[in-house]
């Protein structure tokens, strides 16, 4: 391995011993010479590494003492963002990761907004080419070709727009990738980046602004999302133990008065069960009209019959017979 590519190594490898707690409680480094023990490295390579390391703010180096390790929360920033990505597990991880790339999309859609309302044809034509690039390398190539040809997008854009302060934030940004690029780069391309280059270059060469801003968020939302859930997965919600619960109360619950009316109508009580099957009132006619009635001249001969009887046997508890009625006088 050539010396350059062993001090990048090495550089990597004590970078996520910082990142994975791995050095003493105190954050300060041994000797150069355990360094180089540790690592089978001459001493050289770990006082390159080291001066690298403190280039990006990892490590404090002062004369007369030992190399320390800055603590992560005050070494983390967005070219370091490699550091926190060591620890895919790590819920801080996906949350800076995220952050990460909606910073990326919040650049890409101003840029390309003020290249729509600002830019030349020719200007357009040549961003156009670089979208095509992109989608067709989403096609074939791999995820570190697409990555690159993502960042030259960015920086194509921000110099069409004239913004040098957002040519060097697409630096920052191309750089803090490269630090999680192990983990990064096979999961780049795929059909979501060939999705939204392809309708980037189609807005574009329409200059409408309406519908980059409506339009293309979300497709560049659906790649990340799909980046994100490969490297750490969004960490799903055990169900809730109060759903049981709440059927258990649901069922020891009494009956309100207007439930227990809906059941007594919906259920029929023994008394609607024999009043069910009383017979109709066209049946108790018919009974009546089959039983004998007793008319009016019958009543008129029991009478009759009665008065006669009683004229000449006696009334019938011992007193004298009523004499009957004097005819009328003419």
């Amino acid at each position: 391995m050539e010396r350059r590519g062993l001090v990048a190594y090495v550089e990597a490898q004590i970078e996520r011993d910082i990142a994975l707690g791995r050095l003493h409680p105190s954050g300060q480094f041994g000797s150069e010479a355990k360094l180089a023990r540790r690592y089978e490295v001459c001493r050289g390579t770990i006082r390159e590494a080291l001066r690298r390391l403190a280039a990006r703010g990892l490590v404090v180096q002062r004369p007369g003492r030992k190399t320390r390790a800055v603590p992560l929360d005050e070494s983390l920033t967005l070219e370091n963002l490699g550091l926190a990505l060591h620890d895919a597990s790590n819920p801080d991880a996906r949350w800076l990761l995220e952050g990460y790339f909606s910073l990326k999309r919040q650049v890409l859609l101003e840029l390309l907004a003020d290249c729509c309302a600002k830019a030349s044809d020719l200007d357009l034509d040549r961003l156009g080419s670089t979208c095509y690039q992109l989608q067709d390398a989403a096609r074939w190539e791999s995820g570190e070709v697409c990555a690159w040809a993502e960042f030259e997008l960015l920086r194509h854009a921000a110099r069409v727009a004239a913004r040098p302060g957002h040519v060097l934030l697409v630096q920052s940004l191309q750089r803090a990738f490269l630090g999680g690029a192990a983990q990064l780069l096979p999961l780049m391309g795929g059909a979501a980046l060939r999705e939204w280059a392809f309708r980037a270059m189609a807005i574009m060469n329409e200059r409408d602004v309406q519908a980059l801003q409506h339009e293309l968020p979300a497709l560049l939302k659906a790649r990340d999302e799909r980046v994100l859930n490969a490297f750490a997965p969004a960490p799903q919600e055990p169900a809730s133990p109060e759903a049981p619960c709440a059927q258990e109360d649901l069922l020891n619950t009494p009956l309100s008065a207007t439930g227990q009316d809906d059941a007594l109508e919906t259920h029929p009580s023994v008394e609607d069960g024999a009043v069910d099957r009383l017979p109709p009132a066209a049946a108790q006619d018919e009974t009546r009209e089959a039983l004998p009635t007793p008319s009016v001249e019958q009543d008129d001969v029991s009478e009759e019959q009665l008065r006669v009887e009683e004229n000449s046997q006696g009334r019938r508890d011992g007193r004298p017979p009523i004499p009957p009625l004097p005819p009328d006088n003419p």
